[in-house]
């Protein structure tokens, strides 16, 4: 797999690598391996290593980071690495700590909602179940609601992209 990975994505503009090898065939170690292991090379060649997958849990972040620290490159993690949470993580996890700075147009119903819901499983032990279903409940209504109550909004107040932006 170290091979694959080093005769492939070393070319020239080799395009995509789809991995698709069972459970335990070594994955995601030899992908970390091979990103710690170039993650100075490419930048010098003006080329990014991107690693996409569907499951947060493909790629342990955490891991990949405890390589940098235990080598005492931890501002070089900082400097290579950025890991995209999804919309929803970002929310879920900022929300609260950015309250004060959001204009009160934006404060509605849905918004409330989204951040009563939020404070819930941020402050509470609640079951596994429970924590569960409300998560999927702000991903899969209240976030969207309050998303299309803002783009709404902008779009009402101003007229261009570049002024809603």
């Amino acid at each position: 797999m170290e091979q694959i990975l080093n005769e492939y994505c070393k070319q020239f503009n080799p395009g995509l690598l789809l991995l698709s090898m069972p459970t335990g065939s070594g994955k995601t170690y030899n992908v970390l391996n091979f990103i710690y292991s170039n993650y100075e090379e490419f930048p010098a060649q003006k080329r990014k290593i991107l690693f996409i997958t569907n499951l947060k849990k493909n790629l342990p972040i955490d891991e990949l980071k405890k390589r940098f620290i235990d080598d005492g490159n931890e501002d070089e993690f900082d400097k290579y690495v950025l890991f995209i949470n999804s919309n929803i993580d970002t929310v879920v996890k900022k929300l609260l700590a950015i309250d004060d700075e959001i204009p009160d147009q934006f404060k509605t119903e849905s918004y409330q909602k989204l951040k009563y819901y939020i404070t819930k499983l941020q402050s509470s032990h609640l079951p596994k179940e429970v924590k569960d279903t409300w998560e999927t409940e702000i991903r899969k209504n209240i976030e969207p609601k309050f998303r299309k109550t803002i783009i709404k909004v902008l779009k009402n107040n101003f007229k261009t992209k570049k002024d809603r932006l």
